[in-house]
């Protein structure tokens, strides 16, 4: 690997954005290659099975654009089908969000782990918080379904997301910390620490991921040069109608042309 060859980030849709903004923002001078696989998404109703086919023939797709490092950014991917494709490609480091997303939860003493309800369901996020903080630690966690559409709309403040929220979180025991388990929720952290009147640490493990992969370059000696501009490409499997405005809101800001490609084994 040479320090001038792109990122690859891979999600499901178009959330895995939220990994490539805050990959951008750390590290303004890298090259990107994003994929969605929209034309497939959700990922989180698969068997496993198929989703490990999902997520080989994502990482396959970035490998031919020459990637220095993958990050699947893709919560299903991460708490299903991370280990086997880090065996699948063992030349290439490939990284997910859960484990940064539970390495950032440091010095929580109750945490609320909010996620679609199969990275609930797999129990990652939890595995990965025992590991690190053993069973002093409260763990709370909470699928919050309509989250999703919510931000895929646009509504991210507003009457009409804090009442969705509190439908959610007035259930549940007031956390010190909240750990964002999907990579659409980064767009609702406002709306969240409004609900609770700034009183609860939020980890977003988008932030959590580009920060994992900033000391991954920096220990490898993989980081661009200064001197580089940064860039964004993005490939998707389906292009439908509204995707470059859901794609801008995402990212934050205006999305290239995207190219749209068709994966295969």
């Amino acid at each position: 690997m040479t320090a001038d060859q792109p990122i690859g980030i891979f999600d499901s849709g178009l959330g895995g954005l939220t990994v490539a903004a805050a990959v951008r923002k750390r590290l303004p001078h890298e090259k990107i290659v994003y994929l969605g696989d929209t034309a497939r998404v959700p990922y989180g109703n698969r068997s496993p099975e198929t989703i490990h086919t999902f997520a080989e023939q994502d990482a396959a797709f970035l490998i031919s654009k020459n990637v220095k490092a993958i990050v699947a950014a893709c919560n299903t991917v991460s708490a299903t089908a991370l280990t086997s494709l880090q065996e699948h490609f063992p030349e290439l480091h490939i990284s997910g969000v859960i484990e940064p997303g539970a390495d950032a939860a440091a010095g929580a003493r109750r945490i609320a782990v909010l996620g679609t309800r199969a990275t609930i369901n797999s129990g990652a996020y939890v595995k990965a918080l025992r590991e690190r903080y053993g069973e002093n630690l409260e763990i709370i966690t909470k699928s919050c379904p309509l989250f999703v559409p919510l931000v895929e709309e646009g509504v991210l403040n507003g009457p009409i997301a804090q009442e969705v929220i509190r439908h959610y979180l007035e259930k549940i025991p007031e956390p010190d910390t909240i750990l964002l388990g999907c990579t659409h929720y980064p767009l609702l952290t406002e709306a969240i620490n409004e609900y609770y009147n700034g009183k609860v640490r939020i980890v977003d493990s988008a932030d959590a991921a580009a920060n994992d992969l900033k000391k991954y370059l920096t220990d490898n000696n993989l980081l661009a040069s200064e001197d580089n501009h940064g860039s964004l490409q993005l490939y998707a499997s389906d292009i439908a109608s509204g995707f470059r405005e859901q794609a801008t809101r995402f990212l934050g800001t205006d999305v290239p042309e995207p190219g749209k490609v068709t994966l295969t084994d």
